[in-house]
Parts: structure tokens; C-alpha cells; sequence
């Protein structure tokens, strides 16, 4: 399940940001200039993929990257993403 998450261009973009630091969905949308609604949207499948976790902190709702794991995992695939655009 989380193969098929990541594999949205923005929700990998989503998990690449919070690699390393843990935001809220408010800092996400300025971001990547994109609405707040479809940032929230884009969450919520990485939350049932089990890719990100969130906490409550005060009135904010904070996301980071799940698992040790998935993090290497994006972290590779950004890193090919971005040699394929250098040797494109």
C-alpha cells in the first residue's frame, strides 16, 4: 500500500518535505502553492497507507515520515528522480 501512495507525484513531494522535520499542513500549502484542501486530501492517503503519522500539537496537527524504512525509500527514489532530470 505504501508503493501505490508514493507513487502520486505530490504526495511523494509531500513525504520527500518531511523527511526531515515534521510540519503542519499550513507550512505544506505555502509550501507548494497549493491548496489546503487538496494538501489534507493528499495526507489522508499517506495516513491509510501507513507512510505518514500525525500528532496534535495544540491546535495544530503535526506529520512526519512513519518508518525508518520509508524514509531511505524516498530518499533514493528522489535522488534517481533528480539524476534522471541531470542526464535527462
Amino acid at each position: 500500500m505504501a508503493f501505490k501512495a508514493l507513487g502520486h507525484p505530490m504526495r511523494l513531494q509531500l513525504v520527500a518535505g518531511l523527511l526531515n522535520q515534521e510540519c503542519n499542513v499550513k507550512h505544506m500549502t505555502e509550501c507548494l502553492g497549493v491548496a489546503q484542501a487538496t494538501v489534507s486530501q493528499q495526507l489522508a492517503v499517506l495516513r491509510a497507507a501507513g507512510v505518514v503519522v500525525h500528532e496534535r500539537k495544540g491546535n495544530q496537527v503535526c506529520y512526519r515520515v512513519a518508518k525508518p524504512w520509508l524514509r531511505q525509500l524516498v530518499r533514493l527514489v528522489t535522488r534517481a528522480q533528480q539524476e534522471d532530470l541531470t542526464n535527462g
